[in-house]
């Protein structure tokens, strides 16, 4: 220990003896170990963290498994098949998404609640409220439900964190509901709900009939010593003996569980280790800067290791001291890194790409500092240790004569600093490639028809509450109103409505029959995407009208139903026939009929859940002929989308003072939402690839300015005897783009290799792009032409008589 007390303080005071060395070391490492640190923070909180539960690893999510093997949220008697019958689940509840409407505690808002099964707080998630209760197994009985619990954020921001809180009314969706508990801080399942009620058990939902209807997202947790593959070839069993039971509705129909951790993060799991270990290349490059600059530093104190070997010292000894100086220097650069991290962190998470979840839980915690530590000190040891190995090999005669050169400035040392920069520039070329592929495949994604005009349009959401708007002329009757008065305000060239909008992934799939085709066999049943939309939406969207006719104001209650196709419905499921006056029904009732028309015309293809995606293959429904009171409304302008937000909202409040106006976008803002990942992940990676560029520039630089200090005596023989200044500069260049053809020639054979790994992250580009590999080789290649010609200029300034004096 007395020892190494001695090694810490000696280095102390070399390092503070050469404060610029020091300086650019510390900041090289900050920046590595920085953008490490701050990209482990997301990997820690997104995927290693466990789930803020009780015994998480024993949390499951039960599904439908389709045909194609993907996981498909549940039917209410499905559901309660599974729960009935099922021995390996402890406990298991459903849920689903419902927006409400708050009024009577200030200003109306629109919150994003649940509606949960009992036993969905207590029994599956053991969540315990903070103040009151969870609910009670009679409150999902009918005429029961009207109980509420808060998240701990809403009862904060809406009831100013009022104790007294429960047994108090509030009103959601015209409605009065009991407050019978607040959940703690921290909680919110699914992410960002406000409140959460109890689905009402009706007669519908206790029923066979609701066998094929989908919508419950069902989650369970497994008894003690079930493993997660016991209770999916349980559920699978049920399953098959559904489809036996009931093949109308359960025909080709699986069913599975999976962990509900792996089903929140494991689409990003491939995204972010391709990020961490791009970041993790930018390490080693800046590893291999500090050592070169270690390797530089070392050899103007070949003497001091000569002497002190002379005196005694034995190899160890000197590996030992030189390991404690890189190891410092490790630790200073990842104090510093850590602060980087903290900014990083911040700026990850306030680009808040969606579909990324439990950003809220992302930041530089416990984890993060161990982490930074740890990769600090392997740093320290990882940079310094091959230069001092090579630093204690020292001709100690050669080393102690005057002007002699020992292993620090011969062939050895010009070899390993070589090697050094060669792996630099293979790392960089990885990097480079990883991030061109990205951008070239943003760019490419940015270009894809969304199937509407998106500039010039603002759009906002609307929820009209089933107290106040309980019958369907009412609801009809609001939204004429609505379109009437916006289209009246100043600078609005149309305005339209649909139930949802494109590019949000919110999809209502529903089965339907073709009058006058046999039905479909058992679980073979063909469907679409329904919308409900008002004769001026597919105008103001700018989705154009194909074939026949679009809705217009007679298409309304009483008058014969109608219905759209789109382009990529009609191809698939008329692809030989007209379908003008097809008649089609759809597998759903609203108001004791069942829904469906006459296709009265076929209209433009969008896309429904992002750029990358398949068309959409829709139905429209005439919302005046079927009107839902959840709708979407846009509205096209000749000025500033946004400068109309102010008089849409007072616009609404006109009409009804208890109804928010939520969500408000521009449609270019809804278009860039949908590719805000793939952004994230492009940003990201080019960040790191430009970090790469530089740190590999500065590496050629230095050495290369190095090399030419070593070779001052050689360089002005050299212009003694005659040499022009385009040889001198061919041979200093020239050796630095042989060491980059051959840092690029490597890095090539490993990108080829590597970018597979980002095939799950490109559109419409393949990972072995060969214009992208040939842009990345020609911009490598003149940075490092960049680089090497200054200390090849100021090679071609020797003075002969300075450099024949130079020892």
């Amino acid at each position: 220990m007395e020892t190494l007390i001695q090694d810490i303080r000696y280095s102390l005071r070399r390092l503070m003896k050469s404060p610029a060395f020091t300086l650019v070391a510390i900041l090289t490492l900050a920046l590595g170990i920085g953008a490490n640190s701050a990209i482990f923070s997301v990997v820690n909180g997104v995927l290693l963290k466990p789930l803020p539960f009780e015994e998480p690893d024993q949390l499951v999510g039960v599904y439908h498994l389709t045909e194609d093997g993907h996981r498909a949220v549940m039917s209410p008697a499905n559901f309660r098949s599974v729960r009935e019958e099922s021995r390996s689940l402890e406990a298991i509840a459903p849920y689903y998404s419902e927006d409400f409407t708050l009024t009577g505690a200030g200003d109306p808002v629109n919150l994003q609640g649940l509606e949960v099964g009992a036993g969905f707080f207590n029994d599956v998630l053991k969540m315990e409220p903070l103040l009151g209760r969870t609910f009670l197994p009679e409150e999902n009985e009918p005429g029961r439900n009207r109980v509420a619990v808060l998240s701990h954020g809403l009862w904060q921001q809406r009831f100013g964190g009022d104790a007294d809180i429960i047994g108090r009314t509030i009103q959601l969706n015209g409605e009065l509901y009991e407050v019978v508990g607040v959940m703690p801080s921290g909680f919110s399942y699914p992410a960002e709900r406000q409140i959460w009620t109890p689905i009402e058990y009706d007669e519908l939902f206790l029923s066979d009939n609701s066998r094929g209807a989908w919508y419950l997202s069902v989650v369970g947790r497994l008894l003690p010593g079930v493993s997660i593959e016991q209770a999916a070839s349980e559920v699978q069993t049920i399953g098959q003996r559904l489809a036996i039971e009931y093949p109308d509705t359960n025909t080709d129909l699986g069913f599975t569980v999976f962990s509900l951790h792996e089903n929140l993060v494991g689409d990003l799991r491939p995204a972010l280790l391709v990020l961490l270990g791009a970041v993790g290349f930018v390490l080693l490059i800046a590893c291999a800067n500090v050592a070169n600059l270690l390797l530089a530093r070392a050899a103007a104190r070949e003497s001091e290791f000569a002497v002190r070997t002379a005196l005694g010292a034995g190899r160890a000894r000197l590996i030992r001291q030189l390991v404690t100086e890189s190891v410092i220097l490790g630790i200073l650069g990842g104090a510093a890194g850590l602060l980087l991290a903290v900014w990083g962190t911040g700026v990850l998470v306030s680009l808040q790409p969606q579909d990324v979840p439990r950003l809220a839980e992302v930041g530089v915690d416990g984890s993060v500092v161990l982490f930074t530590a740890a990769i600090a000190v392997l740093t320290g040891v990882l940079f310094g240790l091959v230069p001092a190995l090579q630093t204690t090999r020292t001709d100690l005669t050669n080393s102690l004569k005057e002007g002699g050169r020992g292993a620090l400035t011969g062939k050895a040392s010009d070899r390993l600093r070589s090697g050094l920069i060669v792996a630099e520039m293979a790392l960089a070329v990885i990097l480079l490639a990883g991030a061109g592929l990205l951008i070239k495949s943003f760019v490419q994604l940015q270009n894809v028809d969304p199937g509407f005009r998106s500039e010039g349009a603002l759009a906002f959401e609307l929820q009209l509450p089933n107290a106040a708007y309980e019958d369907a002329t009412s609801r009809s009757a609001f939204y004429g109103a609505l379109e009437d008065r916006l289209a009246a305000l100043p600078g609005v060239t149309s305005v339209g409505g649909t139930t949802s909008l494109p590019l949000t992934g919110t999809s209502f799939i529903i089965s339907f029959e073709v009058e006058g085709r046999e039905p479909a066999p058992p679980g073979e049943s063909p469907s679409l995407s329904i919308r409900a939309a008002t004769p001026d939406y597919f105008r103001t969207m700018g989705i154009p009208l194909l074939q026949g006719r679009g809705f217009t104001d007679q298409d309304r209650a009483g008058s014969p139903p109608v219905v759209l196709l789109s382009s990529a419905a009609v191809q698939r499921h008329f692809p030989n026939e007209d379908p003008i006056g097809k008649r089609i029904e759809v597998g759903m009732i609203v108001d004791s009929a069942r829904v469906g028309g006459v296709v009265v015309g076929v209209v433009g293809d969008v896309k429904e859940s992002d750029l990358a995606g398949e068309q959409a293959e829709m139905l429209y429904l005439s919302h005046a002929q079927v009107p839902f009171g959840s709708m979407n409304m846009v509205v096209r302008t000749a000025v500033p989308p946004l400068s109309l937000a102010g008089a849409i909202q007072s616009t609404v409040s006109e009409l009804d003072p208890n109804l928010p106006v939520d969500n408000i976008r521009t449609l270019e803002q809804l278009v860039s939402e949908s590719v805000s990942q793939p952004r994230f992940y492009m940003l990201l990676l080019t960040v790191f690839a430009a970090v790469a560029l530089l740190l590999a520039a500065i590496g050629i630089f230095g050495v290369m300015s190095y090399a030419v200090a070593q070779r001052t005596r050689e360089i002005g023989i050299r212009i003694a005897l005659g040499a022009e200044q385009s040889s001198v500069l061919k041979l200093v260049v020239g050796k630095a783009l042989g060491l980059a053809a051959a840092g690029v020639a490597l890095g090539l054979v490993g990108a080829f290799a590597l970018t597979q790994l980002l095939e799950s992250l490109l559109f419409g580009v393949s990972a072995t792009d060969l214009p992208t590999y040939l842009i990345v080789t020609i911009l490598l290649m003149g940075v490092a032409s960049i680089a090497s010609y200054l200390p090849a200029l100021r090679a071609t300034r020797v003075d002969p008589n300075v450099a024949l004096r130079y020892e």
